[in-house]
């Protein structure tokens, strides 16, 4: 079994970089792996009612996978790029909001998850209230994430990996755990680094 690092990337607003990455085992070739890799992720992005929420502004740029060395560093690495992009006709939320992907295994500890932090969505992915994902939209990004998984079949499976040795010694350094479950809360989050690079535009207040 190998293990490889897995990265789906893309652009909001043409100008800032998103991206979620993964480890994941396979006795499959990274050639076999990036094939598959790259067929699922887009099937999030193409699922029916999931695109329906994604802005037009956000893109998939490029899946990439590398054959992960002793300590998971990136050994050889296979890009394919792509051009996918959402199609709601509601703009998008801001860049530093995201929708969160909990991914869980038989641990239930800190160490025990991972997680996916997904570009934002658009303005009609929110509740009546504003401060929540719409209920739909909420299941519709469960559909894609199942479109996501049943593509990847037995081709690879997902795992935590423990860059660290775990608080009490649990695990080791460069162990893994096999995720077993995830699943998609009502809540969005952030992610800051996400258009950091933005320069604001001020307005001065008179005092």
């Amino acid at each position: 079994m190998a293990f490889y690092l897995l990265q789906g990337a893309g652009l909001l607003n043409a100008a800032f970089p998103w991206s979620v990455n993964a480890v994941v085992t396979s006795n499959a070739t990274e050639a076999t792996v990036a094939t598959v890799f790259d067929s699922a992720f887009r099937a999030i992005w193409l699922d029916t009612g999931l695109k329906t929420y994604i802005p037009t502004t956000v893109t998939i740029e490029e899946t990439s996978v590398s054959t992960a060395s002793a300590t998971f560093k990136q050994t050889t690495k296979t890009t394919t790029s792509a051009s996918l992009a959402g199609t709601s006709a509601s703009v998008a939320l801001p860049f530093h909001t995201c929708e969160i992907v909990t991914f869980r295994t038989a641990y239930a500890t800190k160490w025990g998850r991972g997680r996916w932090y997904l570009p934002p969505l658009a303005v009609n992915a929110l509740a009546a209230d504003g401060f929540t994902i719409l209920a739909a939209a909420q299941t519709d990004l469960q559909h894609g994430l199942n479109d996501y998984f049943s593509a990847v079949g037995s081709t690879y499976q997902h795992v935590i990996l423990h860059k660290k040795a775990t608080a009490g010694g649990g695990r080791a350094a460069f162990t893994t755990d096999v995720i077993t479950g995830a699943d998609i809360p009502s809540t969005f989050s952030v992610q800051r680094r996400r258009a950091d690079k933005l320069v604001p535009s001020r307005l001065t207040v008179t005092i």
